[in-house]
């Protein structure tokens, strides 16, 4: 078999051999070399202390020192080094209580997770897999290494990140890994909120993000994601149409709470982008869309620019392309919706609250001018020119102020 490794990693791999140490790469990066997926990161596990990967090195810095990781920059290129270790016990059900160095290549690889994970590779004496894990990635099957009571009982954050790598790499999850899942799902009660949604948005970002159906196969939906009970079809059958586009992770998301919360779905997304940290774009980006599919329906022309003007064009088109999916649309509307698009949705009025002071507003009634002419143009997309608006606003002002107000 051949391994295409980049010459850096060789030269890194090179230098620590040639000094009396061993070296290997191992781990993710080289279960992607042997699926032919170019790794996103590199890792070298090595008997070598991390003192004296740093002599060897001139550009190092310490990533995890008190767990014997050390990243070495070369060239274009950082890559942890880690020493042989063995794990204690798991206080926590994250982390170990304290990390112990090993001589044994083959007991550093067993404290992994999954077999695919838990195979090294040394340029001159080949491939190193005690555990097989070359066999469950021909299989296409994520598994844990031993036993997996004991792999989630250490690391709790493994439970998701089986559902994980099974989306990510398209594999099935084996049958006693599964099992201990839902037996031990209850344990990522111990994981941090912030690293959740780290899982569950490499999920959605997949190319299978059909796979977070397994959160509700195993029972974690309820600690996830608790006000839904039960996936929609509708999830299943819209979630295919937006594959590799712009902003899947948020679109998913919003598909996921529209079609599969039976209660309040903004209200369901708020808590679950509050609960789990999300940055504020991606919450200002989910509740556009739930709010935009909320609020466009019926489909008229009106709608449609009311729902462009307030979320813009991209949400809105994202809206339609869900709509389209859950066949929730009529011929009459999709012609609705074209039309509307067709005619031009303008991205600002012709005029502004500098205008309106120009003819005795102030404050408030600026503001409610405003929400007026919005709605007009909504009605009517080609009002919004400076003087028709002016004039308007001279019209509505005469009308509202001409009576006089009583005490």
């Amino acid at each position: 078999m051949n391994y295409i490794i980049p010459e850096s990693i060789l030269n890194i791999l090179s230098q620590i051999n040639n000094a009396g140490y061993k070296a290997h790469i191992v781990g993710g990066c080289l279960r992607d070399i042997l699926i032919n997926k170019e790794p996103t990161d590199w890792d070298i596990t090595t008997n070598a202390s991390p003192g004296t990967i740093k002599g060897l090195f001139k550009r190092t810095f310490d990533t995890g020192i008190k767990h014997g990781t050390v990243t070495v920059l070369y060239d274009n290129f950082a890559v942890e080094v880690t020493t042989w270790r063995k794990d204690s016990t798991y206080s926590d059900h994250r982390r170990p209580d304290a990390v112990i160095p090993t001589n044994s290549l083959e007991e550093d690889l067993s404290r992994r997770d999954f077999t695919v994970n838990a195979m090294a590779y040394h340029p001159e004496e080949g491939l190193v897999d005690p555990f097989d894990g070359l066999t469950d990635l021909k299989s296409k099957l994520i598994r844990c290494v031993g036993s997996p009571q004991a792999r989630f009982s250490e690391d709790a954050l493994r439970i998701l990140r089986a559902i994980r790598f099974s989306a990510q790499l398209d594999f099935k999850i084996e049958e006693k890994t599964l099992q201990a899942i839902k037996e031990l799902y209850r344990d990522i009660l111990h994981i941090s909120k912030e690293r959740i949604q780290a899982e569950i948005n490499k999920i959605l970002l997949s190319d299978n993000p059909q796979m977070l159906n397994l959160l509700w196969e195993t029972n974690i939906n309820s600690i996830v994601f608790p006000k839904i009970k039960a996936l929609s079809p509708g999830w299943n059958k819209a979630l295919i149409h937006f594959m590799h586009s712009e902003n899947q992770k948020d679109i998913l998301l919003a598909l996921l709470f529209y079609t599969s919360c039976i209660e309040n779905p903004l209200t369901c997304a708020s808590e679950y982008l509050s609960t789990y940290k999300y940055d504020n774009r991606t919450r200002r980006n989910v509740k556009s869309h739930i709010k935009c599919l909320e609020a466009i329906k019926p489909l008229t022309p009106r709608n449609v620019r009311k729902n462009a003007i307030e979320h813009g064009l991209v949400v809105t088109g994202n809206v339609i392309g869900i709509l389209r999916a859950l066949d929730d649309l009529s011929a009459f509307e999709e012609e609705s919706y074209n039309t509307s698009i067709g005619q031009g949705v303008p991205k600002k009025l012709a005029v502004t609250g500098e205008d309106l002071k120009s003819t005795g507003l102030l404050g408030r009634d600026i503001k409610n001018m405003l929400d007026i002419l919005w709605i007009c143009i909504y009605e009517n997309p080609d009002i919004n020119n400076h003087e028709i608006l002016m004039n308007l606003v001279r019209d509505i002002k005469s009308i509202k102020f001409s009576k006089k107000r009583v005490p």
